[in-house]
């Protein structure tokens, strides 16, 4: 019998990978924001003035846009080879840890 191939894309490697996409996606935007406090704090302590940019439609930051859209495309490709990362070791290798199998 020929092997099976592993390189498949199914629905749910497609889903896994999607979710791994958007988890990056949303840390990229979580580390965007804890930058954004940081240096808001930062000027405040100095007694500097604010000035808030438009970054996107809803988003006003007093960082650039560059930097939002660098994590952000940051996270999605993190995310993107988290998933298939993660999908390999545990469908593919079906290495889980040892703390929940039974001896």
């Amino acid at each position: 019998m020929p092997k099976k191939k592993t390189n498949e894309w199914s629905l749910k490697k497609v889903i896994y990978v999607l979710l791994a996409i958007s988890l990056g996606k949303l840390l990229g935007f979580l580390a965007f924001e804890m930058l954004s406090l940081k240096f808001i704090g930062i000027l405040e302590k100095r007694g500097l003035p604010v000035e808030f940019d438009q970054v996107f439609w809803f988003l006003y930051s007093p960082l650039p846009a560059y930097l939002y859209w660098t994590l952000i495309y940051a996270g999605v490709i993190g995310g993107f080879f988290l998933g298939l990362k993660w999908w390999r070791i545990v469908y593919v290798e079906h290495r889980h840890w040892k703390k929940w199998k039974r001896s």
